[in-house]
């Protein structure tokens, strides 16, 4: 069973518009931006709380759900495999966040993503990420990341064909 409920991620048709609502009207943060198209949001702590992404239509892109550590995943990817639910992506570790993923589809087709070791903003008035091994920038800041496939995930390849669609 995952341990909460992470984030939730968008396509939205105006991400500048979007993002506007989320900062401006419900006091949201921006974490980081991939180029101009992909933005991460939070509301707490955590490293993001919602994703949007600028696509051509709205839907939900994905829910994601925290797992307590890395060998939580492995217990969960081993259930989810006896359950004839294949991984669609993963596992790997986002450059943004830093989070370890996997990616799986429910009866539905809806993509869900499992995760541990997300990046955590502990205080808002000094803006930096909880330091961890894996960033590679220290002090971690927000940013805006180029679009390459370490910021999808910094083990190997990037997501497959219209993943972000």
């Amino acid at each position: 069973m995952p341990h909460k409920l992470g984030h939730v991620a968008f396509n939205v048709i105006d991400i500048q518009k979007v993002v506007s609502f989320y900062v401006e009207v419900l006091g949201f943060r921006v974490s980081d931006w991939m180029d101009d198209f992909f933005a991460f949001l939070r509301c707490g702590t955590d490293h993001h709380t919602i994703n949007l992404i600028d696509s051509k239509r709205v839907r939900m892109n994905h829910i994601a759900f925290e797992l307590r550590d890395w060998t939580h995943v492995e217990t969960a990817l081993d259930h989810l495999s006896r359950h004839n639910c294949p991984l669609v992506w993963g596992p790997g570790r986002h450059g943004i966040g830093h989070n370890i993923f996997s990616y799986h589809r429910d009866p539905d087709g809806q993509m869900i993503e499992l995760f541990t070791e997300l990046d955590r903003v502990p205080d808002e008035d000094i803006v930096i990420f909880e330091p961890r091994p894996w960033h590679r920038d220290q002090p971690q800041r927000p940013k805006i990341w180029q679009k390459n496939p370490t910021a999808a995930n910094l083990w190997g390849i990037g997501p497959p064909p219209g993943f972000l669609d």
